[in-house]
């Protein structure tokens, strides 16, 4: 606690606390003690490493090095001499065997080596894994790692018991290296990857074990949680397992685990991972898929859209792992049936998003649509940090009591405070309270944290001392943050995206605070990368303007991150924080949605979240836990805290700091259902294919019924049939598993209306539209009727961009889903269909943001909202579905759509117009207008050739001018470009 105080750089340190700065060499004493009366009993295999709970050796290890920080500040010489190498590597022995070896590595990553002894150094090197170790004892290690000779493992630690002995003669400091390595060695030899991983061959894990390695840092072995998984079965028993992991424990590592194993046994095996956002699969793109694809594992991500484009489809028959979001596999299974056959693994990751909405609802569709085919054999793997019920869900999966496996271990400990204002005038100050929740003796309140001097400057005009107010939550959330930097990187949630209430208000905060000379750490001051952050703002200035309020908040050193940031803008902020070249975030939730970021603080600015109508909604205790789980990152801090600075909303975090278990998932599909259910019985309606059709809020639920049922639908079977197998699916939901029998019955009828209608349009004939175009049913009869009838000849190749866009966006602007994605994004405001098409043409042009809004004489948080719900998903969605009925609808008639019409939607999902520069992006170039540019420069014809040529081209150019790129798109773009190109070579 003390030394949460220091770090905070308070003026002056609480008096109570003076004893330990009188006593520190005692209390130094004290905590080596029970370090050793620790390490004097033998390891346990188990998850409480000595029968000590995970917390309690990350709170000793943490105090071993905090203390030694005290005797070794300038104000504190020990007359013990300098300790601080020594309590380092007390505290990574503490960390270490207690299973924490993420804050191990942290602990010991700065450390001094030059006086190390060869014991100590193999102490350091075995925690801090180098790629080239000096000590011989850890190259030995290193080496039967990779080739898999346990016996090399076993006999080196042998040897540290024999040596460990024979200290004992030589002298205490030899003896205490020599006892810190042979725990260590029996630690690593219980929990390495070898040791871990099951099988009597070695050889069957050498490429993932290489793999491991390899990486910066390496992984040598595994995380508790992980062992605790793979140690119930997870990767011998060909059962569903359900895991409940909290954030950070290792899921991702595992996964990867999971999809070798079952990979690696049969080349006929394919298996797919389920993640909810596009954000997570860029994500997993760039990391798993990639290190798969280094092991001959082919591995591809598929996030655009629900209809797959060509490149998406190309190959597919040969990749062997698919990361997907649900609506773009469901896209892939339209378009390729016989897919969904070859799946034997379905790996469902941040389960807890059944109860996302829509997102849900398809999820939990698909699964039960998997389900439903008894036929095949395939194994559920469903992965959540935050939810109590994973025992319902594992068994609806199929899954038995034994196969559910919860952890509770987090690699590094999460520790909160709040924020409480006192006193009025003159007296007044924000106070903080830390661990609140927690006994007298563990708690305490710093009454000083923010004061009147904090906040007083001088006015350089008139001389004088004025008072910058601090009244609002909203200014003390900044300044806490402002304050917090000094541990560390910083993140500022806001439930809301906009407005003076949600993250962009707190952004504005930030830089109205930083126009004042205040008492509090300014964040450009505390960045490294003086160059890099200059190149990220010509990014930005480009992108967006000087203007916007995420580009002068990024001068200002932080990034605005929230959900209506493009994924390529979003790629770049999060690099820069993740490499703490900036150090303060301001975001929503996307900080929750599985994106890995060295969070050390977390200041809650609100737990409630605003409704377009302005109605106040809590968020769930499960969601604040999934959020607050991103406090503290392995290999980045020992610790995280969580500050939550409204002290009226403490009660909605105050659960999850006692670590109580949060809402059930018992999915978005059974919440709607039961509104349904109300809905009918008070207004006294019948269930009806018409209420469903013209019913937005019900389009999730029939697009996935429907989905499903196309499928079902072949040719030899009859109406009777198709319903009886609607009704089978319908048994397999979640919903039924969970809901009382007029729930199963309601969605029973839900599936047997839907079939009804399938059967409809297979006996007019048109089943093969749906099943062949991939696109939803509800949207078959407006392509008829007024899509196919706004042009006269949608074959003629000489219709230009802006016809066809005019032409598309008349027929979607009428569509139901359109016109809740122009409400969302503009407020309910009227507007006109012209300015989003002036959007939509400065969007496939390759313009900036920039642009795109001085054409429409919009502001630009307007424009991002538009292009986040409207362009790039309820256009992109509706569009790419009505051209691909479209198409079916024309080869009816012996014609064929013109090469304009079918690249339309491929143009509006990247961006770009030139089919080279869409190549370039479905390549990996992750920055549009580059792409757009190389793509006129290599010209239409580039895409006749192979793929290889066409980056090896690509790379030319630039490099052959790359001082021209660089003026024309700043060096980062380019920087990353060249990278890219690197990568797809």
């Amino acid at each position: 606690m003390v030394h949460q105080l220091q770090r905070f750089a308070l003026p002056t340190l609480p008096l109570d606390f003076s004893y330990l700065f009188d006593r520190a060499e005692d209390y130094y004493i004290s905590l080596v003690g029970q370090l050793f009366d620790l390490l004097r009993e033998p390891t346990q295999a188990s998850q409480n490493a000595d029968g000590l709970e995970y917390g309690s050796w990350a709170k000793l290890a943490n105090s071993i090095a905090q203390v030694s920080a005290v005797l070794n500040s300038d104000d504190q010489k020990s007359e013990m001499g300098a300790v601080s190498r020594d309590s380092a590597l007390m505290a990574a022995v503490a960390f270490y065997v207690g299973g924490y070896t993420a804050s191990a590595y942290v602990t010991l990553r700065g450390l001094d080596r030059a006086a190390l002894s060869d014991v100590e150094r193999a102490c350091v090197e075995l925690i801090t894994k180098p790629d080239s170790p000096e000590s011989s004892w850890i190259s030995t290690v290193k080496n039967a790692l990779r080739s898999g000779d346990g016996a090399s493992i076993k006999k080196v630690i042998l040897d540290a018991r024999r040596d460990e002995t024979e200290a004992l003669d030589v002298g205490p400091n030899e003896w205490v290296a020599s006892h810190f390595l042979r725990r260590l060695l029996e630690s690593f030899g219980k929990k390495n990857v070898r040791a871990v991983l099951p099988g009597n061959d070695p050889s069957f894990w050498d490429a993932l074990v290489n793999s491991f390695l390899d990486r910066k840092p390496a992984v040598w072995d595994f995380f508790p949680s992980q062992v605790d998984a793979i140690e119930a079965g997870l990767l011998d028993s060909e059962q569903t397992y359900s895991l409940q992991m909290p954030t950070g424990a290792g899921k991702t590592a595992l996964i990867e685990t999971i999809l070798f194993q079952h990979l690696s046994q049969s080349s006929e095996r394919v298996a797919v991972v389920l993640v909810p956002y596009r954000s997570l699969a860029a994500e997993l793109k760039h990391s798993v898929a990639s290190r798969l694809n280094r092991m001959s594992i082919n591995t591809r991500c598929v996030y655009g859209g629900s209809v797959p484009s060509k490149d998406e489809l190309d190959g597919l028959e040969t990749a062997r792992a698919v990361i997907a979001t649900p609506e773009a596999l469901l896209g892939l299974l339209a378009a390729d049936p016989s897919f969904a056959e070859k799946i034997s693994l379905v790996i469902c990751d941040e389960g807890h998003l059944l109860d996302g909405g829509a997102r849900g609802i398809g999820l939990e569709l698909l699964l039960a649509r998997f389900l439903d085919q008894r036929q095949l054999t395939r194994r559920f793997i469903f992965i959540s940090a935050i939810v109590p019920n994973i025992e319902e869900i594992n068994s609806w999966l199929g899954g038995a009591h034994e196969t559910v496996v919860r952890s509770e271990y987090k690699p590094t400990l999460a520790e909160f405070a709040m924020l409480k204002t006192t006193g009025n005038g003159a007296s007044a100050q924000v106070q903080l309270e830390l661990h609140p929740h927690e006994s007298v003796d563990r708690s305490y309140t710093e009454k000083g944290f923010l004061s009147r001097q904090n906040f007083t400057y001088q006015n350089p005009v008139t001389r004088r001392a004025n008072l910058y107010n601090f009244d609002s939550i909203k200014t003390q959330t900044i300044a806490a943050a402002r304050r917090a930097l000094a541990m560390g990187p910083v993140a500022v949630f806001a439930a809301n995206k906009s407005g003076t209430q949600g993250a962009v208000g707190l952004a504005e905060e930030l830089i109205k605070q930083l126009a004042y000379p205040l008492d509090l750490p300014v964040p450009v001051t505390r960045m490294s990368g003086k160059t890099d952050l200059e190149d990220a703002l010509v990014f930005m200035a480009t992108e967006f303007g000087d203007d916007w309020v995420g580009t002068r908040a990024l001068a200002f050193g932080a990034i605005l991150h929230h959900g209506d940031v493009p994924q390529e803008t979003r790629e770049v902020l999060e690099d820069l924080l993740r490499r703490q070249v900036v150090t303060l975030a301001i975001c929503t939730n996307t900080l929750a949605e599985g994106v890995n970021l060295p969070i050390r603080t977390l200041v809650l600015y609100s737990v409630t979240r605003r409704t377009a109508e302005g109605a106040a909604v809590n968020l769930l205790s499960r969601d604040i836990k999934n959020l607050v789980g991103r406090a503290g990152r392995a290999g980045s801090t020992t610790k995280g805290l969580v500050i939550c600075a409204n002290p009226k909303q403490w009660e909605l975090v105050k659960p999850v700091a006692n670590q109580e278990a949060g809402e059930r998932v018992d999915g978005s599909l059974l919440s709607l259902i039961r509104k349904l259910q109300i809905y009918l019985i008070r207004e006294n309606l019948a269930l009806s294919n018409e209420l469903l059709e013209e019913s937005p809020d019900l389009h999730a639920l029939i697009d996935g019924v429907d989905a499903t049922l196309i499928e079902l639908a072949a040719e030899e079977i009859g109406d009777d049939e198709l319903l009886t197998l609607a009704r089978n699916v319908a048994s397999r939901t979640f919903t039924t598993h969970l809901g009382t029998a007029e729930t199963a019955v309601l969605i029973g009828d839900v599936f047997e209306l839907r079939s009804r209608r399938v059967a409809q349009i297979k006996a007019e004939g048109r089943l093969s539209l749906i099943r062949d175009s991939g696109a939803r049913l509800r949207l078959l009869d407006s392509a008829e009727r007024s899509l196919f009838a706004l042009r006269e000849d949608w074959t003629d190749e000489t219709a230009t961009i802006g016809e066809l866009q005019e032409s598309l966006l008349t027929w979607a602007w009428a569509l139901p889903d359109v016109q809740a994605g122009v409400a969302e994004a503009f407020k309910n405001a009227p507007v006109e269909m012209t300015t989003v098409s002036t959007l939509v043409t400065n969007w496939i042009a390759g313009e900036t943001f920039f642009a795109a809004a001085q054409a429409a004489d919009l502001e630009m948080n307007t424009v991002l909202a538009a292009h986040a719900k409207l362009v790039s998903y309820a256009l992109l969605v509706n569009i790419e579905q009505g051209i691909a009925l479209l198409q079916e609808l024309v080869a009816e008639t012996g014609g064929q759509l013109a090469p304009a019409v079918l690249a339309f939607p491929d143009s509006l999902r990247r961006g770009a117009t030139g089919a080279s520069a869409k190549l370039l992006m479905a390549l990996g170039l992750r920055h549009r207008r580059i792409a757009v540019a190389l793509g006129e420069q290599l010209g239409p014809t580039m895409e006749l050739f192979e793929r290889s040529e066409v980056v090896i081209h690509a790379r030319q150019l630039l490099e052959n001018d790359q001082d021209g790129w660089i003026e024309r798109f700043g060096r980062l773009v380019v920087r990353n470009t060249l990278s890219d190109l690197q990568k797809a070579e």
